[in-house]
């Protein structure tokens, strides 16, 4: 099944227009976990830029536009 890993911002979603195929859901819970794991260190808490945009949650939902799970992003504090 196709999945698709959107992130949630403070003020809007990001799609992920494309999807992934995953044979099951703990491949796919597997590796939306890795690309968390990705924003965190992208995204520090500390930065001056207010206006950057700064993910809060991955959002996946199946090709069917239905909401399988959230993850939630927190910000890196380890600069």
């Amino acid at each position: 099944m196709r999945y698709f890993l959107n992130i949630r911002t403070k003020d809007s979603l990001v799609t992920d227009d494309e999807g992934d195929e995953f044979s099951d859901i703990d491949r796919l819970f597997g590796h939306a976990k890795q690309v968390v794991a990705e924003l965190e260190r992208e995204y520090p808490s500390d930065s001056d830029d207010e206006l950057a945009v700064i993910p809060i949650a991955l959002e996946v939902s199946d090709e069917n536009g239905v909401l399988i799970f959230r993850l939630p992003i927190h910000a890196c504090t380890c600069r």
